[in-house]
């Protein structure tokens, strides 16, 4: 490996100076003599990043490492492990940027031997007969991440097609990070194989194609240290990769392009399209958005980033921030960050949730989980109150028709049928609750016989009134809506104002925020 001299100089976004080598297959950025990283020493940073455009010295963050003193040769190979300079031809398109010393360009030349990951050839294929096998899917030379067939957790006979954490530890669930065929699960015996022509092509059991990305013929694939699936031409040149079309989540390294989206999962154990979508917006604005299954029918968004530079696209940087940043690589604002959870020992991932959260999630890899029982960990998330933020006029609302939002211990969204109604489906409470009475007919009759009101304060569900009176006492708004054999609840502020509600309900919540006492028609029951 050869330097080929300094071409220029360049600051960052803080205004600190660079300077660049260029050797054989990747950049050395390195810190200027007279710069050192807020007093830890000589720093080492580890970058790595599409490169979107001739300035790619914007994507460099302020992330330091431990002082020189503190790092041996195997600590160091561990960081550049994830995509070692073997594995990032400049042809690819990728930059692997360290910010180091001049005197540590012996020990980068010694990591560039670092095993590159196996390129998968054409005609190799995986059936779902090998489906959890570990030495039967295709992995990252690392082994963080596999690539193949996985049963569906609800039906063990129809499988996805998908990327997923390969070596967590102590962990019974799979996580998956990308499937193509998330609505169209495939059943025994079905394949994917990279053709003779350098087609990737996933066919069902009678040969019947089900998905093709449509990229050009490839030379061979890879799955990539990153968790990035790509294909591949004879020149190494980039033809299709995953990071492009993600499904829920995304990685370190990856950004959401403008007019990308990431849809979230119908439930936690169902891969199908969701009831929410996290989009990039062209304008620059990232928006989360409440959507209609199963057409997507678009319902008004509950949380945006209100930044307004066009063509700005979403970025995980491996420091541990997810940031919006601007076509010129400038940042404008962070989504979530974790940086004191260095990637080195820690998976990172940024998931859009089936409950419309969106979460930044860790996880300590296995050299570092020291034998504890580890588990993916939140440590940051937009919106903060999914319940506060989700209120429309269309829709349930954050949780199903007749149930209503609140948390639970972990501070998980935790979705709740009132008094007197169960859940439709208990294993889809996104479906809502329904009563378990007979509301009255309207008919004949006294109206109010065999019904009673249930109170339960700081509960509300916005919208969707069909009458207000002013002024009237609470109760007075309760017996008001037991005599009415349409009405399936009243709502009081406390202040005078009395609101009559049919069903269903919808933007169910309930906090000490919410300023409302509910009266809930039940039937007769000993139990309430």
């Amino acid at each position: 490996m050869r330097c080929n001299g300094i071409p220029q100089r360049f600051k960052d976004r803080r205004g600190r100076y660079y300077g660049v080598l260029n050797l054989a297959a990747v950049n050395l950025v390195m810190l200027s003599d007279d710069e050192q990283c807020k007093g830890l020493g000589q720093p080492i940073l580890v970058i790595i990043t599409r490169s979107f455009n001739s300035d790619f010295t914007s994507y460099i963050y302020d992330v330091c490492g431990p002082p020189l003193s503190a790092m041996n040769f195997p600590t160091l190979s561990n960081l550049l492990r994830a995509t070692t300079i073997s594995q990032v031809p400049l042809s690819m398109e990728y930059r692997l940027f360290l910010l180091i010393p001049l005197l540590l360009l012996t020990i980068i030349t010694a990591t560039s031997t670092a095993k590159p990951h196996s390129n998968i050839t054409l005609n190799s294929f995986l059936t779902t007969t090998t489906a959890s096998a570990r030495r039967l899917s295709w992995f990252s030379s690392s082994g963080d991440f596999a690539f193949g067939f996985l049963p569906l957790p609800t039906n063990s006979s129809l499988f996805l097609l998908a990327i997923w954490y390969a070596n967590l530890p102590n962990t019974t669930t799979t996580t998956i990070i990308w499937t193509p065929n998330r609505n169209k699960p495939v059943p025994s015996n079905s394949s994917v194989i990279l053709t003779s022509d350098g087609q990737l092509s996933l066919r069902d059991p009678a040969g019947t194609e089900i998905w093709n990305p449509g990229a050009p013929a490839a030379s061979y694939a890879a799955l990539f240290d990153t968790g990035n699936f790509v294909l591949v031409a004879s020149n190494g040149s980039i033809l299709w990769e995953s990071f492009s079309v993600p499904t829920d989540t995304i990685l370190p390294s990856q950004s959401l392009s403008p007019n990308s989206i990431l849809l979230a999962k119908l439930n936690y154990d169902d891969f199908s399209y969701g009831r929410f979508k996290l989009s990039m917006q062209t304008d620059g604005n990232l928006v989360f958005y409440q959507i209609a299954v199963p057409t997507g029918f678009q319902y008004s968004p509950y949380w945006a980033s209100n930044t307004n530079t066009s063509n700005s696209f979403l970025f995980f940087n491996v420091s541990g921030s997810i940031d919006l940043v601007s076509p010129t690589g400038a940042f404008m604002t962070t989504l979530t960050s974790s940086t004191t959870y260095p990637t080195s020992d820690f998976y990172h991932r940024g998931t859009l949730d089936h409950d419309g959260v969106f979460r930044h999630y860790v996880h300590p890899k296995p050299s570092a989980a020291g034998g504890a029982a580890a588990e993916w960990v939140v440590i940051d998330f937009k919106p903060t109150d999914i319940c506060q933020s989700l209120i429309t006029s269309l829709g349930s609302g954050a949780c199903g028709h007749n149930s209503y939002c609140g948390y639970d211990i972990k501070q998980m969204v935790a979705c709740q049928c009132p008094l007197g109604y169960s859940w439709v489906d208990p294993n889809k409470t996104y479906m809502g609750c329904k009563p378990d009475f007979t509301m009255p007919s309207c008919i004949s009759g006294v109206w109010s016989e065999g019904f009673q009101m249930v109170r339960v304060e700081n509960l509300d569900f916005w919208g969707e009134d069909y009458d207000q009176f002013n002024p009237m006492g609470e109760a007075e708004c309760m017996q008001l809506c037991l005599d009415d054999c349409f009405c399936a609840a009243s709502i009081h502020d406390g202040i005078g104002n009395c609101w009559k509600k049919k069903l269903p309900f919808s933007n169910g919540r309930i906090g000490s925020y919410v300023d409302r006492i509910a009266f809930i028609k039940v039937g007769v029951n000993k139990d309430i």
